[in-house]
């Protein structure tokens, strides 16, 4: 039934408190109307007026209720409902905003703005596909809305559809091309697509631009090799942003490539001895964690402490402050009461430490009960490799049969290719490009060489697109091939795909190695040779010469004098995939001539 007009004094009333609303006076036009509320109007213009003004007075409560009341009395109104359900997204309930615009389109499905709006909550939703047909429907009733554009370019860019997202962030630019939020979205894409010089142009200086896209910029900088200039970007940035993270984090993990280690934490001392924060204290001790700088953290850890009381992860943190100063004992007196206490995330170091000290029925109870905790995590699973070996356990053979997943595959040349050498070939002139750095990230297995910066496989180089490709292809046709085995951490996710999670290039000098690791967020890690020194090369099958892969060694930390369970020889073109819990590390070599590889993680898909 169609709502009644207002009468003469209501209609007076709510004409005046629009005009003081749309004169930014939201006081005096909620104190109009607010007598005819509660006099016991309920007429939806004036209802969604009072709404409005409390809303910009920060009402939050009495602007909803007097949403609620407007749907209420006029539930054939599409715009009571789509206020009601812009404002609960807005408010952090993005599901419910989405039901109540959903009424709204069903009510009146020609209205642009309420497509954009369901489009918005939809995506904070994580309902994706709707948030895409919303914004769609928003643009082809307002073609010339550019923010519709652009947020319908953000949704398509968070689904990894790049080529979709920088088509409507294009369109977004062209009918706005001073919008702040369109150049900041097309660089990000324009990062993805590895264009990060054209990113740079369109991003111009930093001047008057948001801390976010400051940031932004300076990445584009490291992106471009710009290394020196992208370590003055994130010390501007933090200059004025002093608890932006990322910034003090990227910075802290770039400075030692640059020969510059004793600088590395210096952006997160200035900072916490001014304006010390609970997530900065978090994010310096991870970082410190990560660089080995074992006093730093130690100090910190013991700082965050006493200002925050004794939070589980600053606990832990101290404990493993201790256990990276060599305090094995130390550590376990921190971490086991606290693995105890329910918090898993230490069980896995502690089963560490207990093998350091020789315990090793306590390190295997540790260590199992990280794998009960958090199946996923590789770092348990490859200390049961140790322990089960030192135990001579058969279930050592179950969990790290090296013969069966130790998958050595040669790389097949793509079709613009004759032969694998010349592909390798081709792939080193592309990658000897992308090893700019001075030195090793500390954070890193490698000694003695670089590694490339980001993601290698987001690279568009034709070479390192093609490898990628071929790739995936081989590596499917491998996991195919081996048995099912659902109790098996590795056997047991094996779907028959594969999703690359991380991806990059790492090129040895003279004396270059890899300390034995594991890669605790993969599923699948590996070694592709694409250049080696002749004598590398030459190594026969099953030495443990210089170059050669080794796996069954664990971190040379423990203690521990145990010999390679496998070695494989280094040949140009060949792929080694394998485990990500499976010990592995190079033996050091001398030579002019480097050794380069390209290395991934990957995922089940």
């Amino acid at each position: 039934m169609p709502t009644a007009p207002p009468g003469p004094a209501e209609t007076s009333a709510l004409s005046a408190a629009r005009g003081l609303l749309n004169a930014g006076r939201a006081q005096e036009a909620a104190d109009k109307v607010a007598p005819l509320i509660a006099g016991g109007s309920r007429h939806p213009d004036i209802l969604m007026l009072y709404s409005a003004a409390c809303e910009r007075l920060g009402k939050l409560r009495d602007a909803l209720g007097a949403s609620q009341a407007a749907v209420q009395a006029a539930p054939d109104r599409a715009d009571a409902w789509a206020n009601l359900g812009r404002m609960l997204h807005e408010h952090g309930q993005s599901a419910e905003g989405v039901q109540l615009l959903e009424r709204a389109i069903t009510l009146d499905p020609s209205n642009a703005e309420y497509w954009y709006n369901l489009g918005v909550a939809a995506s904070e939703a994580g309902i994706r596909g709707r948030a895409l047909e919303a914004l769609g429907k928003a643009t082809a009733l307002a073609p010339q809305w550019a923010m519709a554009w652009a947020v319908l370019g953000q949704i398509h860019l968070a689904q990894d559809a790049i080529a979709e997202a920088e088509t409507s962030l294009r369109e977004a630019l062209r009918l706005d091309p001073r919008s702040v939020f369109a150049r900041h979205t097309m660089a990000i894409v324009l990062r993805r697509l590895d264009r990060a010089d054209e990113a740079l142009a369109l991003l111009g200086s930093q001047q008057d631009q948001p801390a976010e896209t400051r940031l932004l910029r300076a990445h584009l900088l490291g992106d471009s090799y710009r290394f020196d200039e992208a370590a003055a970007a994130y010390r501007e940035l933090l200059s004025t942003q002093p608890h932006m993270l990322d910034a003090h984090e990227t910075l802290a993990r770039l400075l030692p490539q640059l020969g510059a280690s004793e600088h590395a934490l210096d952006s997160y001392r200035e900072v916490l001895a001014k304006e010390p924060s609970i997530e900065l204290y978090r994010s310096a001790i991870t970082t410190a964690r990560d660089l080995k700088e074992d006093l730093a953290m130690l100090a910190w850890s013991e700082e965050a402490l006493e200002r925050f009381g004794r939070q589980p992860d600053f606990v832990a943190f101290h404990g493993l402050a201790r256990g990276l100063g060599d305090d094995s004992e130390g550590a376990l007196a921190e971490l086991e009461p606290l693995a105890a206490s329910g918090f898993p995330l230490v069980l896995g170091h502690c089963a560490y430490y207990r093998l350091k000290l020789g315990d090793l029925h306590a390190a295997e109870s540790h260590a199992l009960a990280a794998t009960k905790a958090m199946p996923q995590d590789q770092s348990a699973w490859a200390y049961l490799t140790v322990i089960w070996r030192l135990l001579e356990d058969p279930r050592e053979l179950w969990l790290a049969n090296y013969e069966q997943l130790v998958m050595p595959i040669v790389v097949e040349p793509p079709q613009d290719f004759a032969t694998t050498e010349s592909f390798m070939a081709a792939l080193a002139d592309d990658l000897q490009q992308l090893h700019i750095a001075r030195h090793h990230p500390l954070e890193q297995s490698l000694r003695e060489g670089t590694q490339t910066r980001g993601l290698l496989f987001n690279r568009r180089i034709a070479t390192v697109q093609a490898l990628a490709r071929q790739l995936e292809r081989q590596i499917e046709t491998k996991l195919n091939e081996l048995p099912e085995d659902a109790d098996h951490p590795f056997l047991g996710r094996n779907t028959g795909r594969i999703r690359f999670a991380g991806s990059w290039s790492v090129r040895l000098r003279s004396g270059g190695f890899h300390i034995s690791h594991i890669h605790h967020t993969g599923w699948i890690s590996s070694a592709l040779y694409v250049a080696l020194p002749d004598a590398v090369a030459a190594l026969p099958d099953g030495s443990t010469g210089p170059g050669a892969l080794t796996f069954g060694v664990p971190d040379e930390l423990l203690g521990l004098d145990l010999s390679p369970r496998r070695v494989e020889p280094p040949r140009v073109g060949r792929l080694v995939i394998f485990p990500s819990y499976f010990w592995h590390g190079t033996i050091p070599f001398e030579s002019d001539q480097p050794r380069l590889t390209v290395a991934f993680d990957a995922l089940p898909a």
